[in-house]
């Protein structure tokens, strides 16, 4: 986890930023698209980072590759299909994050074929298979239905005073997260679920 190089240390902040703005932007946009606003007024439709970013999930996704955005307020009762709705929210903008992994990896044969030798191509092509395998992680490790991770989101509708609980002590269930992806790293055992997942999708 450590053993980082200044090149590695760069990608994976510039891809966890990336993924957090376009996983933020894409989750207050199909909150939209099914009839809850409220997301905007919140200053989350935008693709900034910044208004997304929860600070615990950015450091673990530079630090294990793996991590979240800052919880997002939807209410149910606006979303065509109630609590069903929720579903939409939560893997639509998952898919919607993982579109764009793959639109980043399929762009990278065009990108060295069409500009040969360039060392900044060949640092955007790694850059891009970067953001591509840590937004595989990060799609299959929020689909845990508890906050900080974005199927939390769920539990808002079945259980909206445990969901309303761990949003307001926010900063526990994340620390936890972030103390079991350590000691699971320490023991080995996060590299090779990261290059598993990766392999899978891409």
């Amino acid at each position: 986890m450590f053993d980082l190089s200044g090149q590695q240390v760069l990608f994976r902040i510039g891809s966890a930023l990336f993924i957090t703005g376009v996983h933020g932007y894409a989750m207050a946009i199909v909150a939209r698209l099914m009839g809850d606003p409220g997301p905007g007024y919140d200053g989350r439709r935008t693709i900034n980072p910044l208004q997304h970013g929860q600070f615990l999930g950015l450091l673990s996704m530079v630090l294990f590759r793996i991590g979240w955005i800052k919880p997002m307020a939807v209410d149910a009762g606006l979303l065509r299909g109630g609590r069903a709705g929720l579903f939409v929210v939560v893997l639509g903008s998952l898919a919607a994050t993982l579109l764009v992994a793959w639109g980043l990896w399929l762009l990278r044969p065009w990108l060295l074929t069409t500009f040969v030798g360039t060392s900044a191509i060949q640092s955007t092509v790694l850059w891009f298979e970067n953001v591509a395998m840590m937004s595989a992680a990060f799609v299959v490790f929020n689909l845990i239905p508890i906050p900080p991770f974005a199927a939390g989101l769920i539990l808002s509708g079945y259980a909206p005073r445990l969901h309303a609980l761990l949003v307001r002590r926010i900063i526990l269930p994340a620390a936890a997260f972030a103390a079991v992806l350590y000691f699971a790293d320490r023991a080995g055992l996060v590299a090779p679920l990261y290059r598993s997942i990766a392999r899978w999708f891409f």
